[in-house]
């Protein structure tokens, strides 16, 4: 079913030579129907639709203006940010709802639009600017009209129809960036959950080469489109300029002040990169294109941009990007006292050092000659290491946390064990904890620069990487998490936060106790 899905929406991006996205918060509802204002929900939720934007507009302005004061008086900083969290929070709200009062209307219009696929809205019905061409004369695609070859500089007119003859090229690497992204959820989705280091190792390898052939991708993507709608524009802007079009060159103008608005909010979002600039930019140049058409009375290139723009309104673009988080197989297990699990035909295991990830032993001594089992009075799991200088340190367990580490430190004294040491390897590194004070130790904290809430993506990620830690906000603008006894640690918790969100503004600091 979901290969299914996808292949669909590949088809959808080659017959339609583009792609753009459903409308999102930042989107206005549009022009409307007007057929369909006998439809009371339809019109309640227009009137809703204005009214959130006003609210929102108004809670922009007010929160730029606190910042500004802000700036002017830092030390007013705790009641500023208060008023500025306070604000962002109630707008956050207002704009996930006019998310959902925008799907609605549409949802409604799309059914409407479905049963009545002879309508025209009311701007295409306009009269031409010029004398209609004859159907027979007339062109499917807009660019091979005879207009604009007798009306743009041949320079231009070339730019123009290479510009044309690209939009294939892009919409195939946009389609295969699509399959990129799939290859690289799947992958992604299997990684997180297999159980077995060698195939975490292998899907790993894999995804990271999926992943750089999306970053090629990517790169081609924005660069062939980039020449497209640049050449493009341009022409239609000569068109427009030259028709003395005033008050068509102001709707565009209005419409292109929406588009920088919904690339700003993709881009705050954590998209993948290149695909919102090539999905808004492309339902906005072909609405640029019907324009076009009608004001040239090309009826053919309308009808054909038509089709184009209502497959452009059943593509969504949000898709996360689908980074993941380096996993590491460390064997962990507690401290138990089982009779009979070490032998002299089954002895002691060498102790495995990782050289990524974070283990707690307890140490139960450090000996010039290998010792005889029966002195660790059953405890296990049990683990040797040969040191540089040809010394035997024998361990205990292996612990994620140092609560736990600690708490079996306590149980092997009661033990009998005279002086159980905890020690840890941070990325292969070893310390004993005992000897080394943590007074005498550096401490870490990561710190996170952002002026807005931290996603769920980010909470989550800080939870899985630094479990224990304590995520705090801290003024208008930074948060806090922390404290780390090893900056390798910290290091891992700055990487996962970062793949989460790689917009954000991450660093370790050193911090005294």
């Amino acid at each position: 079913m979901v290969e299914m899905m996808w292949h669909k929406l590949l088809i959808g991006l080659f017959l339609t030579f583009s792609v753009v996205i459903v409308r999102g918060a930042s989107d206005p509802a549009g022009p409307g129907i007007p057929a369909l204002q006998s439809n009371s929900e339809y019109v309640a939720l227009r009137d809703q639709d204005s009214r959130l934007q006003v609210r929102i507009d108004e809670m922009q302005t007010r929160i730029a203006g606190l910042r500004a004061m802000l700036r002017e008086n830092p030390a007013a900083q705790e009641t500023y940010g208060a008023q500025i969290l306070s604000l962002e929070s109630e707008m956050l709200s207002a704009q996930g709802l006019r998310t959902q009062v925008a799907a609605r209307i549409n949802a409604i219009e799309q059914a409407w639009l479905t049963e009545h696929p002879d309508y025209v809205p009311a701007a295409e019905t306009e009269k031409s600017l010029i004398t209609q061409t004859p159907e027979s004369q007339q062109s499917r695609n807009l660019v091979f009209n005879g207009y604009f070859r007798e009306n743009l500089p041949a320079r231009d007119y070339e730019a123009l129809l290479r510009a044309q003859r690209m939009e294939a090229e892009v919409a195939g690497c946009a389609g295969r960036l699509l399959e990129n992204y799939r290859q690289q959820t799947l992958l992604k989705q299997q990684y997180d959950t297999v159980r077995t280091e060698q195939a975490a190792v292998d899907l790993f390898g894999r995804y990271r080469t999926v992943a750089n052939l999306g970053r090629v991708l990517r790169d081609s993507l924005t660069a062939v489109w980039g020449y497209v709608y640049d050449n493009k524009s341009y022409a239609y802007d000569y068109i427009l300029d030259k028709l003395n079009c005033r008050e068509q060159q102001a709707r565009q103008q209005k419409a292109l002040d929406d588009v920088r608005r919904q690339m700003s909010a993709a881009q705050a979002e954590g998209l993948v990169d290149a695909l919102p600039d090539y999905y808004i930019r492309k339902r906005y140049l072909t609405d640029y294109e019907r324009e076009i058409a009608r004001l040239l009375g090309l009826g053919l290139a309308s009808d054909s941009l038509k089709r184009v723009a209502l497959q452009l309104q059943t593509i969504d673009f949000r898709l996360p990007k689908p980074e993941i988080t380096e996993r590491y197989f460390l064997d962990y297990e507690p401290v138990e006292f089982v009779a009979g699990r070490y032998t002299y035909k089954k002895p002691i295991p060498d102790c495995p050092v990782y050289e990524h990830g974070v283990i707690y032993r307890i140490l139960l001594g450090e000996y010039k000659y290998k010792q005889n089992i029966s002195i660790f009075r059953n405890a296990s799991p049990l683990y040797v290491l040969k040191t540089d200088v040809g010394r035997y340190r024998y361990f205990a367990g292996g612990f994620a946390t140092k609560a736990e580490a600690v708490d079996a430190q306590e149980l092997l004294r009661t033990k009998g064990f005279r002086r159980p040491e905890l020690a840890v390897w941070y990325d292969g590194e070893y310390t004993n904890l005992t000897r080394t004070p943590e007074a005498e130790m550096a401490v870490f904290r990561v710190e996170i620069s952002s002026e807005q809430n931290l996603s769920d993506a980010v909470k989550q990620a800080i939870a899985q990487a630094a479990p224990g830690c304590d995520l705090s906000r801290v003024g208008a603008d930074l948060f806090v998490v922390g404290q780390f006894d090893n900056k390798a640690v910290a290091d891992q918790a700055v990487a996962a936060i970062r793949a989460a969100d790689p917009q954000l503004s991450v660093k370790v600091t050193e911090i005294a106790e």
